[in-house]
């Protein structure tokens, strides 16, 4: 038998509020699609037992009173789990750190440049349906609201327990009007990393976290993340540590990811780089013109 964990809506083109599918799809696991292709000729009885449940769902949001309006940065982290597992580093790990940024700017009494709205989105793991919701109903009901962000941050498990850093690379963003921008984000980022000869990689943006709306849409975007499921590589392991051949996250969408499966070197790490990056772009002077001139 197999557990398909964390099924999303993937396609770009669905947002909430769209009709649901009408066709009946069902789909199993790569490792049972391997395991049937040896049998030959094979005859497959599935039973399906599913149902389909529509719910409320929430984003929460906070937002500095000083600060430019026209130059907002939107800087989040979903707030939801996956049903099959409580989600301390997937994603308490990424929202919890977002929240004590926001206490310790509090406490410090940073007055940034640049408005900062923090964003803890729901529903990430069914289709990242918070985000898109945020992004299409600004553009359909607040389209001089939607101007007015410059930008969008992400921070998605950062305390993997086999963790390597991973730095969005911006010269790979989904729209070829955020890539600019995105570049220019991915350099903050690179700028926490070199200046303590910490070892990153650079990864893709594809459809797999919050940020994803955003850049799609034309938004500079960018984020941290230490790594899901795959497998550490041995060169990998030579340059980050760790265990190689060994999932980044062991726990990646199971039960088992509990606070046993948090690595706090991870957690100081990649925060630190978190709050470095979000308080550069907020107190830089003309943000737009610095997106841009990547």
């Amino acid at each position: 038998s197999t557990s398909l964990l964390g099924s999303r809506v993937r396609g770009p083109g669905w947002f909430p509020g769209d009709p649901l599918l009408t066709i009946p799809a069902i789909s199993v696991s790569y490792s049972v699609g391997v395991s049937l292709g040896t049998l030959q000729p094979v005859a497959v009885s599935l039973y399906v037992n599913n149902s389909i449940s529509i719910v409320e769902t929430f984003n929460v949001f906070c937002e500095t009173r000083p600060g430019r309006d026209d130059a907002k940065m939107v800087v989040g982290a979903h707030l939801d789990s996956v049903a099959e597992g409580p989600g301390l580093n997937d994603n308490g790990s990424g929202s919890a750190s977002l929240l004590e940024i926001v206490l310790q700017w509090y406490k410090l009494g940073i007055s940034p440049v640049n408005k900062v709205r923090f964003a803890w989105w729901g529903s990430e793991e069914n289709g990242l349906l918070g985000s898109r919701h945020y992004v299409r109903d600004l553009q359909l009901n607040s389209p001089q609201e939607w101007a007015n962000l410059a930008l969008n941050l992400n921070f998605d498990m950062l305390a993997s327990p086999n963790y390597q850093p991973q730095v969005h690379n911006g010269t790979a963003a989904p729209s070829a009007a955020s890539v600019n921008g995105s570049q220019a984000i991915t350099r903050v980022f690179l700028e926490f990393y070199n200046s303590r000869s910490l070892p990153y990689v650079l990864v893709d943006m594809s459809g797999g976290s919050d940020y994803y709306p955003f850049a799609l849409a034309g938004l500079p975007a960018g984020g941290l993340g230490a790594g899901a499921g795959a497998l550490k590589t041995e060169a990998a392991r030579s340059e980050f540590g760790g265990l190689a051949r060994a999932a980044l996250d062991p726990c990646y969408h199971q039960p088992c990811d509990t606070i046993d499966n948090i690595s706090y070197k991870a957690l100081a790490e990649l925060s630190g780089a978190a709050a470095y990056a979000i308080e550069r772009l907020a107190t830089i002077h003309e943000l737009r013109t610095f997106l841009q001139a990547a």
